[in-house]
């Protein structure tokens, strides 16, 4: 083979190259529910998981059903080749100690980034995981100073974001803006429903294609300013219904909100393209 033949060769691998990872950029982002608040958010070969360490019923809010309990304990099925694991905070309707170990042991590829305060409640049963720096990964992020940590072809920036006032004002919670595949999704843990938080995280700046958003943002009061202001995406979903309430949350919704889709029942998805392919 010539030179030029080796520059036509060149130019031929480089145009399928660009092509490929064109379609790479336009595939659908898969977003699964799992238990009140939990995701798996999947493009390509990444997988990340968000408050998605539950497993039994807490409180009002509901646990995985028995067969996707199962792949959970086996790390197989939805469960299986999970890259990221992300708790926004350390409540037990958002991360269970004992299920986040069981995951961490099952697979061993599987990173964890979260708060010291989820850490320490997981150091009591798994100490070895716990404290292994390569696997897990404490952070803090300040108000108006979020961290970014990227998982494969995704970037995740995490903001601090208040729980709330007296008892809670002391927790850790955080707020996930995962970007990959063209797509921008917001999760909030338990964020208080103060415009003022939002406004010094910095989020009215971004375009979001996703907002994932507990449901009662969506009831009488406060919430509807900071969805409006800082929450605005092309897709909105309500989440993290108790399942004694999804059916009247539905219907109240559907009546006074229809542009808001509900995602309730664990193992439902969602696909999302970015705004420029649709």
């Amino acid at each position: 083979m010539n030179w030029m033949d080796g520059k036509q060769l060149y130019g031929v691998i480089a145009a399928v190259s660009l092509l490929a990872f064109s379609l790479c950029a336009q595939a659908e982002v898969k977003i699964t529910q799992l238990a009140n608040e939990g995701v798996i958010i999947d493009h390509e070969t990444t997988r990340i998981m968000i408050d998605g360490m539950v497993v039994e019923p807490y409180a009002l809010y509901g646990g995985l059903p028995p067969e996707l309990a199962e792949e959970f304990r086996q790390a197989r099925g939805l469960f299986a080749g999970v890259d990221l694991a992300l708790a926004s905070h350390r409540h037990h309707d958002h991360n269970q100690p004992e299920f986040a170990c069981i995951l961490m042991q099952r697979n061993p590829l599987l990173r964890m980034v979260t708060s010291p305060q989820v850490v320490d409640l997981m150091r009591e049963r798994c100490r070895d995981i716990a404290t292994d720096v390569s696997r897990v990964r404490m952070i803090d992020p300040q108000y108006g100073n979020p961290l970014a940590v990227r998982e494969g072809d995704a970037l995740v920036t995490i903001y601090r974001l208040s729980h709330g006032v007296g008892k809670y004002a002391k927790l850790q919670n955080f707020g996930h803006l995962v970007e990959v595949g063209g797509v921008k999704i917001l999760h909030i843990g338990d964020a208080a429903m103060d415009p003022r938080d939002f406004e010094t995280a910095g989020l009215q700046e971004e375009q979001l294609d996703v907002a994932l958003i507990p449901f009662w943002f969506f009831q009488p009061g406060p919430g509807m300013e900071v969805v409006n202001r800082y929450m605005n995406a092309r897709k909105k979903f309500a989440v993290h219904i108790p399942p004694a309430e999804v059916a009247e949350v539905s219907e109240y919704l559907a009546e006074n909100f229809p542009e808001v889709g509900v995602l309730a029942e664990p193992g439902e998805f969602v696909d999302v393209i970015p705004a420029g392919a649709e």
